[in-house]
């Protein structure tokens, strides 16, 4: 399969590579698509393009309907040049005057723009109605009940400990305190424990999400 880099693809279909970054970003070139990870990953041509060609009926609200014809004028990236004799090769130079490059900024920051607004609203809406049906809550209100729920486990766990300290004090003829003692510091300990682990997770959880902004500020600054 041929491959390309962000900028040879995005030099391909005429746009920035910063476009075609929002583009991977979005879904709109699938991950399939790609080879490799991260920065250094590079496009699979011809399944890049089937993506953008399969997405444009969605991005046509948002005046990205020209694209389309780029697309469909793109060359396969595996076909052989059209070589024309050497006469008419030679007297084609001699005569036709090369054409200026073309471009415009500012439309291409009009689209970039109304792109960029596109995936907002998309996002926004994603997010509405995952909270309609209930696929996920708001991170406080999870931490909260998860505090509560783990509040009243430890509460049922401690509560049941003079119970079994009469059982065991019974079973091996033991004082019940030197065994109430015991459970209660075996517990301590899994208690310290599990609060440690929950506190890893937590920092974890908060340095993914500082590296997925940072790597949002920066495909911004790209663009």
């Amino acid at each position: 399969m041929a491959t390309e880099t962000k900028t040879e693809f995005a030099a391909r279909c005429n746009v920035s590579p910063g476009r075609v970054s929002q583009w991977i970003a979005a879904g709109k070139i699938k991950r399939t698509s790609l080879e490799g990870e991260g920065r250094s990953a590079k496009i699979v041509i011809a399944a890049a393009l089937a993506d953008l060609k399969r997405s444009l009926d969605v991005s046509q609200s948002i005046g990205l309907n020209g694209f389309a014809t780029k697309l469909n004028n793109t060359p396969p990236a595996d076909a052989a040049p059209a070589v024309a004799p050497l006469a008419e090769q030679t007297e084609t130079a001699a005569t036709k005057e090369p054409e200026p490059r073309r471009q415009d900024d500012t439309s291409e920051q009009i689209a970039q723009e109304r792109l960029r607004q596109a995936k907002i609203q998309t996002r926004k809406a994603e997010r509405e109605e995952a909270l309609l049906v209930g696929r996920y809550m708001l991170r406080e209100e999870a931490e909260a009940q998860i505090a509560r729920t783990a509040g009243m486990v430890l509460t049922t766990v401690e509560s049941g400990f003079n119970g079994m300290a009469d059982a065991l004090a019974a079973e091996f003829s033991i004082p019940r305190r030197d065994v109430l003692h015991t459970l209660n510091k075996a517990f301590r300990t899994v208690r310290e424990a599990a609060t440690r682990a929950f506190a890893e997770k937590e920092a974890a959880i908060a340095k993914a999400e500082a590296e997925a902004i940072e790597d949002d500020e920066e495909d911004d600054q790209e663009d």
